[in-house]
């Protein structure tokens, strides 16, 4: 199996592969994704971090409806080198870091010990999970030392066939949900 030379070479395939897919209009593969996400999300409960979708990627805004479910929302919390991701009880929303809705500065924070799972955004999976981000690395940080389950969103053409380049900080999804079914990437 081949292996893509860098992160930015396949950061950059797979986003210009987003931007053709996404310009041809995903209805039916998003339906298809969002039945697929609400059949594994009635299964779970407790609180649950979850994201406000960018223009290209997989939007997860139907879940927010499951009501046995109480949702967190990422916000970038700015401290020069150290930025990070926390996750917020959310009721406004305002524009944060790169155009993402983020919880509004009085939301209140929770502790990642308290929260069961993350649906997490990529612009590229593989059926290992392994996850290739924006190039921030926000995630990467805020998954080292979480324990619940980590649920990669995404269309099936954002699956990777190559290896996925990784590093000794990235973190493996749990599960993959596309709009072709759900991939539990712990048995692989």
């Amino acid at each position: 199996m081949s292996v893509w030379s860098s992160k930015k070479e396949c950061r950059s395939y797979f986003k210009s592969l987003c931007a053709q897919e996404f310009a041809q209009g995903l209805v039916q593969n998003q339906k298809q994704l969002s039945s697929y996400l609400r059949e594994f999300m009635s299964t779970q409960s407790g609180e649950w971090g979850a994201y406000r979708a960018l223009t290209q990627e997989a939007n997860v805004d139907e879940v927010f409806q499951i009501s046995h479910i109480s949702w967190l929302f990422p916000r970038v919390k700015d401290q020069g080198n150290d930025s990070h991701l926390e996750f917020c009880r959310a009721i406004h929303f305002s524009q944060g870091s790169f155009g993402i809705l983020e919880p509004d500065p009085n939301s209140p924070v929770v502790d990642h010990h308290h929260i069961q799972g993350l649906l997490i955004p990529g612009v590229a999976f593989n059926k290992d999970g392994h996850r290739l981000g924006k190039g921030k690395g926000y995630y990467d940080k805020a998954l080292q030392h979480f324990s619940g389950l980590k649920v990669g969103v995404c269309f099936e053409f954002q699956i990777s066939e190559q290896v996925l380049p990784v590093e000794e900080h990235d973190v493996r999804m749990d599960f993959l949900i596309t709009d072709q079914g759900l991939i539990d990437c712990r048995r692989k």
